[in-house]
């Protein structure tokens, strides 16, 4: 199992990157987020209910917070 960084050791790593590496992770990065845009556009009637469930309301969470409910829903069991 390889070791596991915390924040601030990812962040550290990243402030010695050349250029080129920081414009490679913002890339990863943008590219992440634009997937998660698209898994938010698909599966928006479901993420509704869900949050329903859970007596959320989907329309008034903040971009972090439905990032954070689907990383939740993603790792139930």
């Amino acid at each position: 199992m390889s070791p596991q960084l915390n924040e601030e050791q990812i962040l550290e790593a990243l402030s010695q990157l050349s250029p080129q590496g920081r414009r490679k992770v913002l890339r990863k990065l943008i590219g992440d987020l634009e997937e998660l845009d698209r898994i938010v556009e698909r599966n928006q009637e479901k993420l509704r209910a869900i949050c329903q469930e859970r007596g959320l309301d989907f329309s008034s969470l903040s971009e972090e917070e439905r990032e954070e409910l689907i990383d939740q829903i993603l790792h139930e069991e």
